[in-house]
């Protein structure tokens, strides 16, 4: 999936407006090319396919921006004064409906619903085998649950689209439905894709998503529910088919995508398709001008000194995970795990964001267990990470003492890739650990604001509500 080479360009039904998308690149050419009438379009299998690529392309520009909303906000990532502009509400917990960032993330969540669901509305169309049907209908329902988890955990509950939008009017009779009931396609639509996708691919479909990929996400959507034992079950299967985990400084870095730790990864390309990356423009401190990589940064997405201090005596995931700049009396803890140094230009990273680990699905399988009264398996589970980490085993430890110990190794195999402010909210405890956080770390960027109950949730952007007055808005703002 990372050998794209033909230029196209597709059409997305966006929520509460219609828009085109700009050109997207493909594994297979469109014909004809160019902004075609939804009602005269995916008529053969090509087109099909060009759709569900246009959903894999739009993964890109998310998640490019994704740790902004998962990892900033919490004790892990900070900005600095350089990037104050870009991502200082998150850095400082000043968010509000107005937010032009979380404007453009809703936006780009339902760009790639609406690519799905065309899929999903036209896939029975065309002539076309029952097993590549079935891995169309599989991908885009696991893209889709995708981003209706990325919108759940971010919002609560949100409206459903589940079909394409042909027009405006349309799009202005959704309502949000609850958390539940989001939560319950997402469900609905792993399930599906699993019994649907195959386990790997080969060739050029390398990177799509498989039934192992749709199993982890359902895995992880059942943990942010606290279903501990149907997370237990899933997870179990998952984890199973992980073998050996990779040393940590071989997960990352240029020329290891793809590799068997990880599940699922959106997929970066540079060399001038404009299908690279931003992470050493986001990440690189900007005093450090080009001795890190070729271009400059904008100091986001740097970690605390909190965090730096969180990795224990000989773990050796930390020269991987952070890297330090001084610069004068600031030092920087920069997410060194998604830099190289040759990256060619601003938005040219070739790297790919890892979006499901094993890693990650092992200490989930760990806090399944434990959650559910097996802290032995629980501990075996996650000295499979401490292990490889150059880390002595945990053993005897109680249920609370666990709990305590998977929570701070999630916390640092896991720094800057938008996990930690999820999870703590999804174990409850986000006020408590960022009013310590407050109280005793000074950020680079200044103090950050109340730490209010009412951030578990982000705000439904204002222009979401003046176009679709049904919508409301979350409490506290």
């Amino acid at each position: 999936m990372k050998t794209k080479n033909i230029i196209i360009c597709g059409i997305s039904m966006l929520i509460l407006s219609v828009a085109t998308t700009s050109c997207k690149k493909s594994f297979v050419e469109l014909t004809p090319k160019g902004i075609i009438p939804v009602n005269t379009f995916y008529n053969t299998e090509i087109d099909i396919r060009s759709a569900l690529t246009g959903a894999y392309s739009s993964l890109r520009p998310i998640y490019n921006e994704q740790y902004g909303f998962g990892e900033l906000p919490s004790d892990n990532s900070q900005t600095y004064g350089e990037s104050e502009v870009l991502y200082g509400e998150q850095d400082k917990l000043t968010w509000t409906p107005a937010s032009t960032n979380l404007q453009s993330a809703w936006g780009r969540f339902y760009a790639t619903i609406a690519y799905a669901n065309i899929v999903l509305d036209h896939v029975n169309t065309p002539p076309m085998s029952a097993a590549n049907r079935n891995g169309y209908i599989g991908q885009a329902k696991f893209l889709r649950a995708l981003m209706y988890f990325n919108l759940v955990r971010m919002f609560g509950g949100v409206p459903l689209v589940l079909n394409e939008i042909t027009s405006e009017a349309q799009a202005y009779t959704y309502n949000r439905e609850t958390a539940t009931a989001v939560y319950a396609q997402i469900e609905k639509d792993l399930t599906e894709a699993a019994a649907v996708l195959p386990a790997s691919y080969t060739g050029t479909d390398i990177g799509r998503a498989t039934s192992i990929a749709a199993n982890a996400l359902l895995g992880k959507v059942y943990m942010f529910q606290n279903k501990f034992q149907q997370a237990e079950s899933i997870l179990a299967t998952v984890s199973a088919t992980a073998g050996t985990l990779l040393p940590y400084d071989q997960v990352f870095g240029l020329g290891r995508d793809n590799n068997r730790d990880i599940i699922f990864a959106v997929q970066y390309l540079g060399g001038g398709f404009g299908e690279g990356n931003t992470f050493a423009r986001s990440f690189v401190p900007q005093p450090s001008g080009t001795t890190i990589t070729a271009v400059t940064g904008n100091s986001n997405n740097s970690g605390t000194l909190d965090l730096f201090g969180s990795f224990e005596t000989g773990d050796n995931r930390l020269n991987t995970a952070i890297g330090v700049y001084r610069s004068g009396t600031l030092v920087y803890y920069y997410a060194k795990k998604f830099i190289y140094q040759s990256v060619a230009a601003n938005s040219e990273g070739d790297n790919d964001w890892p979006v499901l680990r094993y890693a990650d699905i092992v200490l989930l399988y760990a806090e399944a267990l434990n959650e559910n009264g097996k802290t032995d398996q629980a501990l075996t589970q996650l000295n499979l990470i401490r292990t490889r980490s150059n880390l002595d085993a945990k053993s005897g430890l109680s249920q609370a003492d666990a709990r305590t110990t998977i929570r701070h190794e999630r916390r640092i195999e896991l720094c800057f890739e938008g996990e930690r402010w999820f999870d703590l909210i999804r174990w409850g405890n986000f006020v408590q650990v960022m009013q310590a956080h407050k109280t005793n770390f000074v950020p680079a960027n200044g103090l950050i604001g109340n730490v209010t109950p009412n951030l578990a949730l982000y705000p439904i952007p204002t222009r979401e509500i003046q176009l679709n007055p049904r919508l409301t808005q979350n409490p506290g703002y």
